[in-house]
């Protein structure tokens, strides 16, 4: 089977996520950080417990960190779910999905491939993500609006992935105490935006904590002041439909948007770049 890989940053860990997308539903193996070797074969015993809580089948280590806090992840995963409905303007999610919580990124390794610390997979309507000492703010709601959005609009065409990870982006909406509009606003003052075409055809390719926040305000704009249909149609149809799509060319809603982040914070916030561009915290 064919696989195909695209680079995530996870906004509360130091921004280094994996997606990994197939082509078609298959299964996940499951194999627990607490096993223990049954015989000389290598045969290990599983040791995950998980429960069903509304529309959610949350699965977790046996023991340790994770389960300890089983509790707030939970918390945090449905409170994700609310926030995210009032972004994406639905009045219901009943989708049933799973939440799989990890104890390592090692872990993480045996189940998906990568040491991310979260991931999102629409097509098993699974998101993962990686609980203990060293990751104790898991990208749950940055995650979270990955697979919601992708459940109802599916994968976006290759030149939106910036509005993919702009609205996870604005969904947390939070960097070291900073939300976007406050960290766009830092950029314009230094000089640092990436131009649009870049961030279109090349998102990946750009300094991570520029351009996830950059495109989290942008987000944010469209959003706030257009209709979720447009932006829709904007992920489904590609960055190519912008001027048809909202009547008015890129470079004019960019500057609509700078007028409004300058009105909005007329001081620019005293962000330390030196430390900012190490990740957030």
């Amino acid at each position: 089977m064919r696989k195909k890989t695209l680079t995530l940053t996870n906004i509360g860990q130091k921004l280094k996520l994996v997606f990994i997308l197939f082509p078609a539903l298959i299964g996940c193996n499951q194999r627990g950080e607490h096993s223990k070797p049954l015989n000389s074969d290598g045969w290990v015993k599983e040791t995950k417990v998980s429960k069903l809580i509304k529309n959610v089948n949350f699965v977790f280590p046996e023991a340790g960190y994770a389960f300890e806090n089983k509790e707030a992840l939970i918390k945090q995963t449905f409170d994700a779910i609310e926030d995210n409905k009032r972004i994406l303007k639905k009045s219901e999610f009943n989708d049933t999905i799973y939440v799989r919580v990890m104890s390592s990124r090692d872990e993480m390794f045996i189940y998906t491939g990568t040491r991310a610390y979260g991931n999102a997979y629409p097509y098993w309507s699974t998101l993962n993500i990686v609980s203990n000492e060293d990751a104790l703010n898991p990208p749950i709601k940055h995650e979270m609006m990955h697979l919601m959005a992708m459940l109802d609009w599916d994968y976006p065409k290759r030149n939106s992935t910036w509005i993919n990870e702009g609205i996870a982006t604005y969904s947390a909406n939070n960097c070291n105490g900073y939300n976007v509009a406050q960290i766009y606003r830092f950029f314009m003052a230094e000089d640092k935006l990436i131009p649009i075409e870049d961030l279109v055809s090349n998102f990946y390719g750009n300094s991570e904590m520029v351009s996830y926040h950059q495109s989290g305000y942008i987000v944010q704009y469209l959003l706030e002041n257009y209709t979720i249909d447009q932006f829709k149609q904007l992920w489904t149809g590609g960055f190519e439909k912008f001027e048809n799509i909202y009547g008015l060319s890129y470079q004019e809603i960019e500057n609509n948007l700078k007028k409004a982040v300058v009105e909005k914070y007329p001081e620019v916030p005293k962000i330390d770049w030196e430390v900012f561009s190490q990740g957030c915290k």
